[in-house]
């Protein structure tokens, strides 16, 4: 059996098991700063089960500074919804064409699409890093690499992620999201974002 290393991070010391893996508690940090995730962009396929509810295509999310454009494509490569995120709130798109409006894109995508939409911690999850606004508790293995975060009442397990490469961000490949009667299963086909020196760089599963 796998040993475990309990660490809680905050003002008291850390409480620690040895073992080969490390279970991390992280207080949040409120710093503005710390809010402002890197810009990425990604494309892959997206799996969703939610109750009555069921989502299966594919998806191209470009996630900057300033907000979120997300796209959802039917099997056949048709858009189906739009999301757009900025300072002043989230718009949906559909197909129809219908436009819907709400402050919070979890709140609008379980009103319009049936299943909830995490956004605020799904831009940090499926880089492999906890949201810093909230308390999370994260696993990782004997290389520090994250295997599984829990936070917000979402679990997010990471499956694979690429092979690591010199000047080059380790990212996610294969992600599973979950909390009661919603799970979801990103595959990651191409990552767009910046290496570690904070230049541009694309990769693409073989």
């Amino acid at each position: 059996m796998l040993g475990s290393i309990l660490i809680l991070v905050g003002c008291a010391g850390p409480e620690v098991r040895q073992g080969e893996m490390a279970t991390v508690v992280i207080q949040p940090v409120h710093e503005q700063s710390a809010m402002v995730n890197e810009p990425f962009i990604l494309a892959g396929r997206l799996v969703v089960n939610a109750r009555q509810h069921r989502f299966s295509g594919g998806i191209r999310w470009q996630h900057t500074r300033q907000g979120d454009e997300i796209y959802l494509f039917s099997p056949l490569g048709q858009v189906i919804a739009e999301i757009f995120r900025d300072q002043t709130g989230v718009r949906l798109v559909t197909s129809e064409p219908a436009v819907y409006q709400a402050q919070d894109a979890e709140y609008l995508t379980s009103q319009v699409l049936g299943w909830e939409l995490p956004l605020a911690g799904m831009q940090f999850w499926v880089r492999g890093i906890h949201f810093p606004g909230t308390v999370a508790e994260k696993d990782l293995d004997k290389n520090r690499r994250t295997v599984a975060i829990r936070q917000d009442g979402w679990q997010v397990v990471y499956r694979s992620y690429y092979p690591e490469r010199e000047g080059m961000a380790v990212l996610p490949k294969l992600l599973e999201f979950s909390r009661p009667n919603v799970k979801m299963r990103l595959l990651v086909d191409q990552w767009q974002g910046e290496t570690k020196s904070g230049n541009a760089t694309g990769r693409e599963l073989p």
